[in-house]
């Protein structure tokens, strides 16, 4: 069974989740915690290599910056998708308008059962 501990100052809980997670096909991962460090003890699954403390190292600095990446980014990506989605509540709006008054005023099964091989041969 391996041993790591990481400081908390250097990594988010949520890279060393992210990273435990990884890793989850090839060990029994367990994580504690005090005031200073992440501690984090890991065993191999059968028939599996052991894991390595640079392997799992690697990893924490790989989903720390993802994680920092997403903070910087947060922002910009909410805007993005907020006036995406209020252009295209214009859009809708414009079709439905458009398209209230062009409909017909009184529905029959003729229309909305219409055979569409008969009428495109």
């Amino acid at each position: 069974m391996e041993k790591f501990q990481f400081h908390r100052d250097l990594y988010s809980k949520s890279a060393l989740i992210k990273t435990a997670y990884n890793f989850t096909d090839r060990a029994y991962i367990h994580l504690d915690a005090d005031e200073t460090y992440y501690y984090v003890q890991i065993a191999a699954k059968k028939n599996v290599d052991l894991i390595s403390f640079a392997e799992f190292q690697n990893e924490m600095l790989a989903q720390s910056v993802r994680h920092e990446i997403y903070l910087q980014t947060k922002n910009i990506r909410e805007l993005l998708v907020a006036r995406t989605v209020a252009s295209s509540m214009a859009d809708i709006a414009e079709v439905e308008t458009s398209s209230i008054d062009e409909a017909p005023t009184v529905f029959s099964e003729d229309l909305i059962l219409k055979d569409w091989f008969s009428e495109n041969d």
